[in-house]
Order: C-alpha cells, then structure tokens, then sequence
C-alpha cells in the first residue's frame, strides 16, 4: 500500500475545523460513534488492570472478569504485552476525550449563536485531508 493510502486518525486541530463545516445531526452521530468507543476501550482497561493485577499478585476486586478460569490463563510472560495495550488504551482515550470535549464545544458555540456557523472561520477545504475522510465521514 502506497503511503498515500494510509489512513491516520484526524489530528484534533483537523477534526475541529471539520466538525465546523457538518450537521448537527453528524455531530451527534460522531458523538454517539466516540461515547460507544469510549465505554469499550474503558471496559477493555478494567480487564486488562485486573489481569496485570493478576500478574503482579495483587488481585483487583472487579466485576469485570467474570470467569476465573480466564484469570488461570494468565501467564507472567503477557505482563509487558497487558501493560503496552492499557498505555495505548489510554492514549486513545485521551484523544477520544478531546474530540468529545470539541464536538461539545462546537454544540456550545452553535446554540449560542443560533446555528450562524462554527468555531472555526471558513477555511480551504484542503485542511482536512483526503486521506482522513471516508465516504461515511472524518475517521477518528
């Protein structure tokens, strides 16, 4: 694959001038896309915590886990492995955190100008990528 075709999340300076320019309506797709992302990654965390707490033989009370036979399975070995992931858990976190907090801003902006335009002022339609839009929107 050409690096051309390599798609990258969008940049949170991208995706505020993109938000700027769609629907309320797509606001709130994107919004509700990111909130159930969220709640995945965070249940994701819980047992990745619970299974390096394992590891480390300090066990973590969590309703998380519901099969102790999966708790048996964990090997020493996966400690690194369970500790990068919940890094870059976080990571992803984070950024979807800020595009929550900019979609919200944007929310803000719009209801207290009665929907005359975005935070951001018009701009080339170039600063928005190719590459980072799909047929279905921004890819966050």
């Amino acid at each position: 694959m050409s690096a051309g075709g390599i798609r990258r999340p969008i940049q949170i300076e991208e995706f505020k001038t993109a938000i700027g320019d769609m629907p309320s309506d797509e606001l709130a797709r994107i919004r509700n896309e990111l909130g159930n992302s969220i709640r995945h990654l965070e249940r994701s965390n819980a047992r990745l915590e619970k299974y390096i707490a394992k590891i480390e033989g300090r066990p973590k009370n969590s309703p998380e886990v519901d099969s102790g036979d999966e708790l048996e399975s964990i090997e020493e070995g996966d400690l690194q492995l369970y500790q990068e992931s919940l890094r870059e858990n976080q990571t992803v976190l984070n950024n979807y955190n800020e595009r929550i907090e900019a979609l919200d801003q944007e929310n803000l902006y719009r209801s207290s100008h009665k929907g005359n335009g975005s935070t951001v002022p018009p701009t080339p339609k170039t600063n928005v990528t190719t590459a980072n839009r799909g047929a279905e929107g921004i890819y966050l």
